[in-house]
């Protein structure tokens, strides 16, 4: 399993307009000292483990009778409990990255413990991790941002990973491969079985005006659902108009290979102003019932990919800031968690009760949301200060998603009405 392109990656570094220059810049953004982006300005980049990874990594039970104390045999073998500033979590020779990482970049990142994903079955638990329900017509939270605010070419791009657009389908994109551009700029019809002509840029530039026009004629005639969708149809030609103009500068008909590349990508759009929240798949296999022994090597691979992700970020001009890292939010989860005991196969069954990973701009760094018991259920915590109490609530995920939607200056109560954001992840909580 590789994560990067070395050939493809050098090919985008070089596209990147101004990283030539970064290099003079001799700044980072300051670690504790960032600026805060307006919560419309904000963007979010998602990374998504599927098939349910195991959360011991991210809340470590070594001292848990039976799991990780002595004589307890299910935590990782040949791991430990490795901790930066106030962030505890399993180090191990097979995960040299994971450390390397929280060394790094522990003071911009949260750990969220305990989140209830409501199921232990794939499909219905990645609905509620990335929609805080089972509705079919809820979209999920970057399509909700990407929705939100500013108005954006591709608002948001999903490069692998789950996407639920509900209604605000208009508003996501299928990124990888350039396809997006070869179906704006009329490419795609060389790719078809009969011979399919060409027009001139002149006939092609009368036929858009056209359905522009018949479009906005509609427009104003319609009501209802009708409308929203003749709204959305209208502001998609508007998008696809901007992005066959701005291709170049972007660096849109570039093929992404791997996780790195797609996250450079994706912040690439993001500084441009072309995009505003970003989804990419982890590579994988963390439904790990018939063995654990492969996830130390795979979270070796994503905390590499994370580490670079983040210097890139504080090295980076943004778009409304001097930094990407004081702009965009990354969050790191999974469907699902894993039993904290091994099974007669040495691997972990589904569990309800999941880890989840934020960092960057507008959370609190250097922090550990929510806790679990030694036989991992979540415990009550206080949605302000993320502490454990008896007076709190358990975390679900509508409760970490309205806290994003928050963050993103979206409105929250919309979307999830009478759902308490989990506010103990904002900075300044």
């Amino acid at each position: 399993m590789s994560y990067t392109n070395h050939i493809s990656r050098r090919s985008l570094f070089r596209s990147l307009a101004g990283c030539a220059a970064l290099g003079s810049l001799g700044s980072l953004a300051a670690v504790g000292q960032q600026a805060r982006a307006a919560a419309s300005e904000r963007k979010f980049l998602f990374f998504f483990a599927d098939g349910g990874w195991d959360p011991t990594p991210l809340d470590p039970k070594f001292a848990a009778d039976g799991i990780g104390a002595i004589g307890g045999t299910d935590m990782d073998p040949g791991t430990f409990l490795g901790q930066a500033g106030n962030l505890t979590y399993t180090a191990g020779d097979d995960r040299l990255n994971m450390d390397l990482f929280f060394q790094n970049w522990g003071q911009r990142t949260a750990l969220i413990r305990g989140v209830n994903v409501h199921s232990v079955a794939h499909d219905t638990a990645t609905q509620w991790m990335m929609t805080g329900s089972t509705s079919m017509t809820a979209p999920d939270w970057p399509t909700i941002l990407a929705s939100s605010g500013e108005s954006y070419p591709m608002p948001h791009l999903v490069f692998s990973g789950p996407n639920f657009p509900g209604r605000l389908g208009a508003a996501v994109v299928r990124g990888g491969g350039g396809s997006l551009l070869e179906l704006i700029d009329g490419s795609m019809l060389s790719y078809a079985d009969t011979n399919s002509p060409m027009h001139a840029l002149s006939v092609d530039s009368m036929i858009d005006a056209h359905v522009h026009r018949q479009g906005a004629r509609f427009q104003q005639e319609l009501m209802g659902l009708a409308k929203v969708r003749a709204d959305a149809f209208i502001e998609s030609l508007a998008r696809a108009s901007e992005l066959e103009g701005r291709q170049f500068e972007a660096g849109l008909g570039a093929t992404q290979s791997g996780t790195l590349d797609e996250a450079l990508m994706a912040l690439e759009v993001m500084r441009l102003g072309l995009t505003r929240c970003a989804m990419i798949r982890i590579p994988g296999s963390w439904d790990t019932h018939g063995g654990n022994g492969g996830v130390g090597g795979q979270l070796d691979e994503f905390f590499g990919v994370l580490d670079q992700v983040m210097d890139h970020m504080n090295r980076t001009p943004g778009f409304s800031q001097s930094w990407l890292a004081d702009e965009v939010t990354i969050v790191c989860c999974s469907e699902l968690g894993r039993t904290p005991r091994f099974n007669g196969s040495g691997g972990r069954d589904h569990w309800t009760y999941a880890s989840m990973m934020m960092m960057g701009s507008g959370i609190r760094g250097d922090s550990v949301i929510g806790a679990t018991t030694d036989d991992f259920i979540a415990r009550d915590c206080d949605f302000e200060t993320g502490l454990p109490s008896a007076s709190g609530g358990m975390i679900g995920t509508e409760n970490v998603g309205a806290a994003l939607l928050e963050l993103g200056g979206a409105e929250a109560n919309r979307y999830l009405p009478g759902v308490a954001p989990l506010t103990a992840i904002l900075e300044g909580s």
